[in-house]
């Protein structure tokens, strides 16, 4: 999208410029007329001039413009908006809100998908309103132009997992129409196999003043969360919300904990693409199943804790190059979806601080990018580097699934067991390739579903030092679970190969595990569905 600004914005300007004396300053902001949120990289000139600028990655601009040129039309244009003009007799002296009206195509290929869906019979109808409703993601609480509270998210209300079974989740969340500063939400969870209400509440306090909700480009708030809920070590990075989507199938049972935690944390965004995120948490974890917190106490005796406290404070760092997002209602639907973007974060455990049970300090690092394969597809491409420092019982240690999701494709490890792999230093390089004009782009339904083919590739290595090795240095370490073991001297490597985009929700692949196939009960290969959002 700003691509193509950019080349309308200089074709427009590019026919010579002429000298002018006196100017008069023309500033403001572009924002979406249906969700007043800011619109980046628009392309404003003066119609029929060389005179003209683009609008930042969050809408705002400035320029200078000719007294001569007063009587004349302001033109405002930008991918997926409707052409606007201005007269500059009547505004130039007003700091601008230029609101852009959305482009009737977006409806029109609405009303296409309907169609399609209509001409499959009545199943196909309830298909596409089921898609719908899901990619929608929030309920408003009441009338639709006036409500303060909305009810999400859709797409984590019904999930699975083999320690809690069914899971039923329901969610809120306040908008602007309440405070533009100040926000709630939260979470209440049930399991029908554990049979254990989980919850989340957060009380957050923006900065700016938001058009609807606290997390909208750029962020600069306070925030304040305690949480009570499923945590696996080996599947989530600490870092990162406890959010499950719509079919989870996770290999975690015995092998993961309840965590509560109590944390207040600062988050900012800035319009050059750094972003930190400051925090001091408090965190209680229990053994769920028959996972175990033993540890040798004297010879022949061991010593079983129900729980493993800690207190933490940490930096996350992301720098993403030109960041800018459509915005619309919760929704953050990013531009430049090829331009890297790089997490570095560091957490230090204190002993004897709120509790804390454990000294520690841990890196983190990632590196994420999306290659354009002209006239073949895409492939995105993660690679993380993560380090533990200290001597730490195994909760703490790294695993393969640890990652920071951001806007391009970074699926998780499926074959491997949570804890499986145990390591205090560990490289992980993910790749998905998804086609363009391939195979499935000939086939007419295909196409214009826009089904695309699928391959993925993924890699993980580690070493485990001899102070985070029970058998080695047993004093303070919990003993390992029976599924877990260090690597040898190859990577795990998994891969596989579906289809992706079905119903522009869904996608199955084959899962092959290549390397540790020896391994107790490995899983070597199985077929998978999941979501795409």
């Amino acid at each position: 999208m700003k691509k193509g600004s950019i080349l309308f914005f200089l074709l427009l300007v590019s026919t010579g410029i002429p000298v002018f004396t006196q100017n008069m300053l023309v500033r403001g902001v572009v924002v979406d007329a249906e969700y007043h949120t800011p619109v980046p990289y628009a392309a404003l000139f003066i119609q029929g001039f060389p005179v003209g600028t683009l609008a930042d990655n969050v809408g705002e601009f400035s320029f200078a413009v000719p007294d001569s040129l007063s009587g004349k039309q302001l033109m405002i244009a930008r991918d997926g908006f409707q052409l606007m003009s201005l007269s500059l007799d009547e505004h130039y002296t007003e700091e601008l809100i230029v609101a852009l009206q959305p482009q009737e195509h977006m409806d029109e290929i609405r009303a296409l998908q309907d169609s399609i869906a209509e001409s499959s019979g009545k199943f196909g109808v309830f298909l596409s309103k089921v898609v719908q409703f899901v990619e929608n993601d929030w309920i408003p609480l009441g009338d639709a132009e006036t409500n303060r509270f909305d009810l999400g998210r859709i797409q984590t209300f019904p999930t699975y997992n083999p320690i809690e079974g069914i899971r039923l989740r329901a969610g809120f969340a306040s908008n602007s129409r309440l405070s533009p500063h100040f926000f709630v939400n939260g979470y209440v969870a049930y399991g029908f196999i554990d049979k254990k209400i989980k919850y989340r509440g957060e009380a957050v306090y923006s900065f700016n003043k938001k058009a609807y909700h606290e997390d909208e480009f750029p962020k600069n708030n306070l925030r304040l969360a305690y949480e009570n809920d499923l945590y696996s070590p080996g599947d989530m990075h600490p870092f990162v919300m406890n959010d499950l989507l719509l079919i989870t199938i996770r290999r975690a049972k015995n092998e993961a904990t309840y965590r509560n935690f109590a944390e207040i944390n600062y988050e900012r965004e800035h319009k050059n693409g750094l972003a930190y995120t400051l925090k001091v948490r408090r965190s209680r974890f229990v053994p769920q199943g028959k996972l175990q917190f033993n540890r040798d106490f004297e010879e022949g005796k061991v010593l079983t804790s129900n729980k493993l406290n800690t207190a933490d404070v940490g930096l996350l760092l992301r720098y993403s190059v030109r960041e800018a997002y459509d915005q619309q209602k919760r929704k953050r639907i990013p531009l430049a979806m090829t331009l890297p973007v790089f997490f570095l974060s560091h957490t230090i455990g204190i002993n004897n601080f709120m509790g804390g049970e454990v000294a520690y300090h841990r890196t983190d690092f990632s590196a994420q990018k999306r290659f354009l394969l002209r006239g073949i597809g895409r492939l995105d491409v993660v690679g993380d580097v993560m380090k533990v420092w200290d001597k730490v019982p195994f909760p703490l240690l790294v695993y393969p699934n640890q990652r920071f999701r951001h806007r391009i494709e970074n699926n998780f490890f499926f074959l491997n067991r949570s804890l499986e792999f145990v390591a205090d230093e560990q490289y992980t390089l993910r790749m998905t390739f998804v086609g363009d004009d391939l195979l499935l782009a000939k086939i007419p339904i295909a196409d214009l579903l826009q089904i695309r083919e699928l391959l993925s590739l993924r890699a993980a290595y580690g070493r485990l030092s001899d102070k985070n090795n029970p058998e080695v240095s047993p004093d303070g370490l919990y003993r390992f679970p029976a599924v877990s073991h260090q690597y040898d001297n190859v990577p795990y490597i998994e891969g596989t190969i579906g289809i992706t985009n079905i119903l522009g929700l869904l996608r199955v692949e084959y899962v092959h595990r290549f390397t540790y196939r020896d391994h107790p009960n490995a899983l070597r290969g199985a077929f998978r569905v999941d979501v795409t959002l």
